[in-house]
Protein backbone atom coordinates (compact mmCIF):
# COMPACT_ATOMS: atom_id res chain seq x y z
CA UNK A 1 0.00 0.00 0.00
CA UNK A 2 1.14 3.49 -0.29
CA UNK A 3 3.03 5.24 1.62
CA UNK A 4 1.79 8.35 4.03
CA UNK A 5 2.74 12.17 3.87
CA UNK A 6 2.23 13.68 7.38
CA UNK A 7 1.21 17.18 7.16
CA UNK A 8 2.95 20.15 9.61
CA UNK A 9 -0.41 20.60 11.30
CA UNK A 10 -1.46 16.88 11.62
CA UNK A 11 2.31 16.05 13.03
CA UNK A 12 1.90 18.57 15.55
CA UNK A 13 -1.43 17.67 16.15
CA UNK A 14 -0.35 14.05 17.12
CA UNK A 15 2.80 15.66 18.79
CA UNK A 16 0.75 17.66 21.11
CA UNK A 17 -2.01 15.02 21.70
CA UNK A 18 0.60 12.45 23.33
CA UNK A 19 2.35 15.21 25.36
CA UNK A 20 -0.98 16.29 26.97
CA UNK A 21 -2.10 13.38 28.07
CA UNK A 22 1.56 11.84 28.92
CA UNK A 23 1.77 9.08 30.59
CA UNK A 24 -1.05 7.98 30.03
CA UNK A 25 -2.23 6.91 26.54
CA UNK A 26 -4.21 8.85 23.94
CA UNK A 27 -6.39 8.53 20.65
CA UNK A 28 -8.26 9.86 17.88
CA UNK A 29 -8.89 10.20 14.33
CA UNK A 30 -6.78 10.66 11.27
CA UNK A 31 -8.10 12.95 8.34
CA UNK A 32 -6.75 13.29 4.80
CA UNK A 33 -7.00 11.65 1.83
CA UNK A 34 -4.83 10.76 -1.28
CA UNK A 35 -3.02 12.73 -3.33
CA UNK A 36 0.31 13.23 -5.85
CA UNK A 37 3.23 14.69 -3.82
CA UNK A 38 6.95 14.65 -4.63
CA UNK A 39 8.22 12.50 -2.38
CA UNK A 40 12.19 11.97 -4.30
CA UNK A 41 9.50 11.92 -7.31
CA UNK A 42 5.79 12.62 -8.39
CA UNK A 43 4.14 9.90 -6.54
CA UNK A 44 0.61 9.16 -5.34
CA UNK A 45 0.51 8.95 -1.87
CA UNK A 46 -1.94 9.30 1.47
CA UNK A 47 -1.86 12.96 3.09
CA UNK A 48 -2.48 13.27 6.48
CA UNK A 49 -4.08 16.73 7.03
CA UNK A 50 -5.23 16.63 10.78
CA UNK A 51 -5.65 14.66 13.96
CA UNK A 52 -8.30 14.74 16.24
CA UNK A 53 -7.98 13.47 19.91
CA UNK A 54 -11.11 11.81 21.30
CA UNK A 55 -11.47 13.84 24.39
CA UNK A 56 -14.02 11.59 26.42
CA UNK A 57 -11.74 7.96 26.41
CA UNK A 58 -10.65 6.23 29.44
CA UNK A 59 -7.13 6.35 28.98
CA UNK A 60 -4.34 4.36 31.51
CA UNK A 61 -0.23 4.13 31.44
CA UNK A 62 -0.90 0.98 29.11
CA UNK A 63 -4.33 1.21 27.30
CA UNK A 64 -6.69 3.58 25.80
CA UNK A 65 -10.43 2.84 25.23
CA UNK A 66 -14.15 3.67 24.79
CA UNK A 67 -15.25 4.95 27.72
CA UNK A 68 -18.38 6.09 25.95
CA UNK A 69 -19.46 4.98 22.76
CA UNK A 70 -22.53 7.81 22.52
CA UNK A 71 -19.17 10.38 22.88
CA UNK A 72 -17.28 7.96 20.50
CA UNK A 73 -20.22 8.40 18.14
CA UNK A 74 -20.36 12.57 18.22
CA UNK A 75 -16.82 13.12 17.85
CA UNK A 76 -16.60 10.83 14.60
CA UNK A 77 -20.28 13.45 13.78
CA UNK A 78 -17.93 16.20 14.74
CA UNK A 79 -15.16 14.87 12.45
CA UNK A 80 -17.57 15.07 9.55
CA UNK A 81 -19.18 17.93 10.09
CA UNK A 82 -15.07 19.88 10.74
CA UNK A 83 -13.38 18.48 7.69
CA UNK A 84 -15.58 18.93 5.20
CA UNK A 85 -13.40 17.83 1.99
CA UNK A 86 -11.24 15.63 4.44
CA UNK A 87 -11.69 11.87 4.82
CA UNK A 88 -11.55 9.32 7.98
CA UNK A 89 -8.50 7.58 7.02
CA UNK A 90 -8.23 6.10 10.16
CA UNK A 91 -6.89 6.55 13.46
CA UNK A 92 -3.92 6.85 15.98
CA UNK A 93 -3.30 6.08 19.44
CA UNK A 94 0.43 6.61 21.34
CA UNK A 95 2.30 3.87 23.38
CA UNK A 96 4.12 5.75 26.74
CA UNK A 97 6.47 4.57 28.90
CA UNK A 98 9.86 2.51 28.95
CA UNK A 99 7.79 -0.08 27.31
CA UNK A 100 6.30 1.57 24.53
CA UNK A 101 7.36 0.36 21.12
CA UNK A 102 6.56 2.13 18.41
CA UNK A 103 5.01 -1.60 16.69
CA UNK A 104 1.70 -2.66 16.11
CA UNK A 105 0.73 -5.26 18.80
CA UNK A 106 -1.94 -8.27 18.55
CA UNK A 107 -4.48 -6.50 21.16
CA UNK A 108 -4.25 -3.21 18.81
CA UNK A 109 -5.44 -4.77 16.05
CA UNK A 110 -8.12 -6.43 18.05
CA UNK A 111 -9.07 -3.18 18.82
CA UNK A 112 -9.18 -1.76 15.58
CA UNK A 113 -11.51 -4.78 14.40
CA UNK A 114 -13.59 -3.76 17.47
CA UNK A 115 -14.01 -0.14 15.80
CA UNK A 116 -14.25 -1.39 12.83
CA UNK A 117 -17.34 -3.24 13.04
CA UNK A 118 -18.51 0.02 15.55
CA UNK A 119 -17.78 1.88 12.37
CA UNK A 120 -19.98 -0.16 10.00
CA UNK A 121 -22.60 -0.34 12.45
CA UNK A 122 -23.08 3.29 12.27
CA UNK A 123 -23.10 3.67 8.44
CA UNK A 124 -19.00 4.47 7.86
CA UNK A 125 -17.34 1.42 5.64
CA UNK A 126 -13.98 1.53 5.46
CA UNK A 127 -12.05 -0.17 2.79
CA UNK A 128 -8.76 -0.05 4.80
CA UNK A 129 -7.77 1.50 7.73
CA UNK A 130 -4.03 3.44 8.58
CA UNK A 131 -3.38 3.25 12.28
CA UNK A 132 -0.41 5.14 13.70
CA UNK A 133 1.46 4.52 16.83
CA UNK A 134 2.97 7.60 18.69
CA UNK A 135 5.45 6.33 21.13
CA UNK A 136 6.53 8.57 23.56
CA UNK A 137 8.96 8.86 26.50
CA UNK A 138 9.56 11.61 28.60
CA UNK A 139 13.26 12.83 29.32
CA UNK A 140 14.70 14.83 31.57
CA UNK A 141 17.87 16.69 31.13
CA UNK A 142 21.11 17.01 33.38
CA UNK A 143 21.68 20.41 31.69
CA UNK A 144 20.02 22.60 29.67
CA UNK A 145 18.41 22.18 26.53
CA UNK A 146 17.06 24.86 23.44
CA UNK A 147 13.58 24.54 23.44
CA UNK A 148 13.76 23.17 19.78
CA UNK A 149 12.66 20.24 17.58
CA UNK A 150 14.93 18.27 16.35
CA UNK A 151 14.14 15.03 13.56
CA UNK A 152 15.49 11.47 13.43
CA UNK A 153 14.81 9.75 9.93
CA UNK A 154 14.50 6.35 9.83
CA UNK A 155 13.81 3.67 6.64
CA UNK A 156 10.11 3.93 7.29
CA UNK A 157 9.35 5.93 10.93
CA UNK A 158 9.28 9.10 12.02
CA UNK A 159 10.77 10.40 15.21
CA UNK A 160 11.37 13.34 16.55
CA UNK A 161 12.57 15.41 20.25
CA UNK A 162 11.27 18.14 21.55
CA UNK A 163 12.57 20.29 24.02
CA UNK A 164 9.52 21.87 25.75
CA UNK A 165 11.92 23.32 28.66
CA UNK A 166 15.18 23.83 28.96
CA UNK A 167 15.43 20.61 31.02
CA UNK A 168 12.35 18.63 30.02
CA UNK A 169 11.55 16.74 26.63
CA UNK A 170 10.10 13.90 24.72
CA UNK A 171 11.09 11.55 22.40
CA UNK A 172 8.64 10.60 19.84
CA UNK A 173 8.30 8.34 17.26
CA UNK A 174 5.78 7.34 14.68
CA UNK A 175 5.08 4.12 12.78
CA UNK A 176 2.49 3.55 10.27
CA UNK A 177 0.33 0.38 9.86
CA UNK A 178 -1.98 0.03 6.97
CA UNK A 179 -4.64 -2.39 7.85
CA UNK A 180 -7.04 -4.58 5.14
CA UNK A 181 -10.66 -4.03 5.95
CA UNK A 182 -12.02 -8.11 4.90
CA UNK A 183 -15.70 -9.28 5.12
CA UNK A 184 -15.78 -11.90 7.94
CA UNK A 185 -20.09 -12.67 7.22
CA UNK A 186 -22.78 -11.01 7.85
CA UNK A 187 -22.49 -7.14 8.16
CA UNK A 188 -19.26 -7.68 10.23
CA UNK A 189 -15.65 -7.38 8.67
CA UNK A 190 -12.45 -8.71 9.87
CA UNK A 191 -8.92 -6.58 10.58
CA UNK A 192 -6.46 -8.15 7.90
CA UNK A 193 -2.56 -8.33 8.65
CA UNK A 194 -1.01 -4.73 9.30
CA UNK A 195 1.71 -3.96 6.58
CA UNK A 196 4.14 -1.06 7.54
CA UNK A 197 3.74 1.49 5.29
CA UNK A 198 7.03 4.37 5.17
CA UNK A 199 6.14 7.91 6.95
CA UNK A 200 7.30 11.07 5.08
CA UNK A 201 7.76 14.87 6.37
CA UNK A 202 9.08 16.66 3.06
CA UNK A 203 8.64 19.79 5.11
CA UNK A 204 11.18 19.46 7.90
CA UNK A 205 14.00 19.98 4.84
CA UNK A 206 12.80 22.98 4.52
CA UNK A 207 13.13 24.16 8.28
Amino acid sequence: MENVVVDPSCFLGLCAAAIEAYNRETNGFLLGGNRTRRVRRPRRVAVLKAAYPIQTEERRPSSVGHGNLKAFDRARTTVSSLYVGLDLVGGFHSHTGLDGAPSLSGLDVDYIEDELNHLRRQGERQERWLELIVAIRQRAYARRHDVAWSFRRYPRKLGATIAIKPNLGYDVTLAGYWVPVEPNGGNRVYAGRPEETRLHIPWADRL
